[in-house]
């Protein structure tokens, strides 16, 4: 009675412990969210809003903190349109983006393998109990059979304690190989390199293709603007050939081809329109917004931007992208890993694996061969040390392992040729595209200026009823393609300028130096 009622007895407190210890709830942590840096705008040639968030006709002021862009009101069946700028943009970007967490994430991960490799030689502690009781036959080490009613109590730190033998669970413990515990620190370290350069690499990528897709819309934007400045130009010029052929001082063949042309120019329109609800659209989704949502641009010229001279020397910038670029920085921390790795397999079967256990508690217990069927506790302690080398397969087992870790380190350098073939290329092509898009600048603006000019000489001509509309037609196509064409040079030099800060390994968030103001 006395065994059933003690057992009973720690069973229940056992069950207690349990759940007052290990069965509580436990709030979840707060999201992290990732900092958001403060940098100035980098694209002057747009107006920059009042706010320094989202504006909303609708709705009033939308700050950039993560929350997304307000609705103008919740029973509008019409999509929100915010103003917003690059710098909100790109800062928006590094917000709640589902691309940039997941690699953050990585990062954390690595860390937190980190930590755990440099806790290798700390010891886990166990504390616990265990009741041995037992009926019947039971074989003597002389090896003859007895009867034996025997029970014992453990009570301390470890389990696991029968009879003369050591805790199967001993209290403190520390088991490890040197080896591990000397280089997996090491090891994990490079790790975390890699992972925080990678994801650099990550959010520098996806703020080039923010800053892309948001010049995209801007492109989209005004040239939407031009074909409506032109749309009122060719209005003007189609009025005035239909009052002149009229008035019998024109053909009618003249005001049915301007009718045409200003069909085109609404097709174009329409046109522009689509390639603004598509450019809207790829924006939204680089920032991970709703894309119901509408975003316009704050308007205002375009200007050229000068991050990085473009007539910089190719040697030069592509020797910064190679010390700057956090991909060379993550490849040549796998190439410290592996090395790493090498190290650690070479010396593995020299160094042993250790298992130190030590374990303190009462201990009782007896039989009915004994003086009593239960003693009183009495203190008991254990330490156990092993050392054991092992040659795995005669050694065999561990040259292998030493071959294959060798050929990581060959993986890993042929990793970082790659990747620095990739950023030769990268560096020479940005600088091609924007000494190009620059080239194409100076070119149109030489035509441009002339074509304004004489657009207005040949209105001023017409309006005086010096000549007839029609005349103006050419002029003013000319003048029209040389804007537009002014436009798509200025956007793709800008996104080059884009694509070479990046190539060289700047952030787009840290802010550029300060651009030069050329007006288109």
């Amino acid at each position: 009675m006395f065994r059933f009622r003690f057992g009973t007895r720690l069973a229940t407190v056992g069950t207690g412990a349990a759940f007052l210890v290990g069965c509580h709830s436990v709030e979840p942590p707060a999201p992290l969210r990732p900092p958001v840096k403060q940098v100035a705008a980098i694209y002057p040639g747009i107006a920059a809003p009042a706010s320094s968030g989202l504006v909303s006709p609708a709705s009033g002021v939308v700050q950039a903190d993560g929350s997304g862009i307000q609705q103008a009101a919740a029973d509008d069946a019409h999509p929100a349109e915010s103003t917003i700028d690059l710098d909100v943009a790109l800062r928006l970007a590094g917000v709640e983006n589902p691309t940039i967490n997941l690699a953050r994430e990585v990062v954390r991960e690595a860390l937190a393998e980190q930590l755990a490799a440099r806790a290798l030689l700390l010891p886990s502690v166990n504390i616990g109990g265990n009741f041995r009781q037992h009926r019947g036959a039971l074989l003597a080490s002389p090896g003859y059979i007895r009867n034996v009613d025997l029970q014992s109590l453990y009570l301390g730190a470890g389990s696991g304690v029968l009879g003369t033998g050591t805790p199967a669970i001993p209290g403190v413990r520390l088991f490890a190989h040197l080896g591990d515990a000397a280089y997996e620190p090491l090891a994990a370290r490079q790790r975390v390199n890699v992972r925080q350069g990678e994801s650099q690499a990550v959010q520098n990528g996806l703020l080039l293709e923010v800053a892309t897709g948001y010049l995209g819309l801007v492109g989209a934007e005004v040239r939407r603007d031009i074909l409506r400045r032109g749309e009122a130009d060719l209005a003007e010029i189609t009025r005035l050939t239909a009052v002149n052929a009229k008035a019998g001082q024109g053909r009618h063949a003249d005001a049915n081809r301007t009718e045409a042309n200003l069909d085109l120019i609404h097709t174009d329109m329409q046109r522009a329109e689509e390639e603004i609800a598509v450019a809207n659209a790829r924006l939204c989704r680089l920032l991970n917004l709703d894309p119901s949502n509408r975003l316009r641009t704050p308007g205002g010229s375009v200007q050229p931007l000068r991050l990085i001279p473009e007539d910089s020397e190719a040697e030069g910038l592509v020797t910064e992208a190679l010390r700057s670029r956090p991909e060379i920085f993550a490849r040549s921390a796998a190439i410290a890993e592996a090395q790493t790795r090498v190290r650690q397999e070479r010396v593995r079967p020299w160094l042993p694996t250790v298992s130190v256990g030590y374990s303190y508690g009462g201990f009782g217990g007896g039989s009915n061969l004994a003086p009593t069927e239960f003693g009183p506790l009495s203190g008991r302690s254990e330490l156990d040390v092993i050392a054991v080398w092992s040659f795995q397969n005669l050694g065999v087992g561990n040259q292998a392992r030493v071959r294959a870790a060798n050929s990581g380190v060959g993986t890993a350098i042929a990793g970082y040729d790659l990747i620095a073939n990739q950023i030769r290329r990268e560096v020479a092509e940005a600088l091609a595209d924007a000494q190009a898009a620059a080239t194409q600048i100076k070119t149109v603006e030489s035509s441009l200026a002339p074509a304004e000019e004489g657009f207005k000489l040949e209105m001023e001509r017409i309006k005086q009823g010096q000549g007839r509309p029609i005349e103006v037609l050419d002029s003013f196509r000319q003048l029209l393609e040389s804007r537009q064409e002014m436009l798509r040079a200025v956007i793709a030099f800008d996104i080059a300028q884009f694509r070479l800060f990046v190539a060289v390994g700047s952030n787009p968030l840290a802010g550029p130096p300060a651009p030069a103001a050329i007006q288109p």
